[in-house]
């Protein structure tokens, strides 16, 4: 995961710098390949893994982060072209690696959403960082600089490289750490990353009215989830921002086993995704209601 898996923001040829979001997927055409998949992604003139077409006049768009890019997978096994094809209707994926929803939510304001009727955002836990941090800033996105993404696009390419005796030197430490036990789970604070979800919402979200669908991902199918929990109780309680006209909450975590995911690389195999798009799909249809 530290020294050889390839993270694709990181990788010249896939992504690129981008001044107001810190990266983006690079337009055209690259390879991205890890020990269980090797696939060829398709980016389109926004930067996102999606047909050229897809950007004109979308009825659905699904926003998020790796997993709503469809990381790992195939173009035509991500969620967004599964959805799709479940529901007949033209759908954009504007997911993009490791962005939290202040930054997805900014991303939107550069998609036509004059045909949208959904919007489907994907959640994850380390969304929280860069949420709070719009927040805490006035609703203002820190990012980095060029510079700042060249270095971590440097120190990616050191850490990936391989070299005589690199496993051994990094597999003993953890070897050491593995034989101590492991360090106790991190206890979440749900509540709070529900409602700071729901503030930047409030803050960035887009002006057209919209039906949304949330989920949260987890990197492994017995990795505890509340979120979906706490963002169903809190918005039962609280006025919702004035551009959704409705909100559901998916527990991906409730139908998922280890089978949908890569056993090395935490993401969602083309099963997973699959099953999120049929459970979002359902939803639409009115029968998950």
């Amino acid at each position: 995961m530290s020294y050889e898996r390839h993270i694709v923001q990181y990788l010249p040829g896939c992504a690129e710098f981008d001044p107001q979001l810190a990266y983006r997927l690079k337009p055209g055409r690259c390879r991205f390949h890890n020990r269980e998949y090797d696939h060829e992604i398709f980016v389109n003139s926004a930067g996102m893994r999606d047909r050229e077409e897809a950007l004109v006049r979308p009825a659905i768009v699904v926003t998020g982060d790796s997993f709503a890019m469809g990381w790992g997978v195939a173009q035509s096994e991500t969620l967004g072209a599964v959805l799709g094809e479940l529901t007949g209707e033209k759908t954009l994926d504007a997911g993009e690696p490791s962005y939290g929803t202040a930054r997805e939510m900014i991303l939107l304001r550069q998609v036509d959403l004059s045909a949208a009727h959904a919007l489907v955002i994907q959640y994850c836990e380390n969304d929280y960082i860069e949420n709070s941090a719009f927040l805490r800033d006035g609703a203002r996105l820190p990012t980095m600089s060029a510079t700042t993404y060249r270095e971590l696009l440097a120190q990616h390419r050191a850490a990936t490289r391989y070299w005589p005796g690199k496993h051994l030197q990094h597999m003993l430490p953890l070897l050491w750490k593995a034989a101590r036990g492991a360090d106790p789970p991190e206890v979440r604070d749900c509540a709070t990353q529900a409602r700071v979800f729901l503030d930047v919402l409030e803050r960035a979200g887009p002006s057209r009215l919209l039906r949304v669908i949330a989920f949260e991902s987890t990197y492994t199918p017995d990795q505890p989830t509340c979120f979906g929990r706490e963002l169903k109780a809190l918005a039962a309680g609280r006025a919702l921002p004035e551009w959704i006209s409705e909100l559901q909450v998916i527990d991906p975590a409730s139908f998922l086993t280890a089978a949908d995911y890569y056993p090395l690389d935490e993401h969602l195999n083309a099963g997973g995704y699959r099953k999120i798009a049929a459970a979002v799909a359902e939803v639409m249809s009115g029968s998950g209601r």
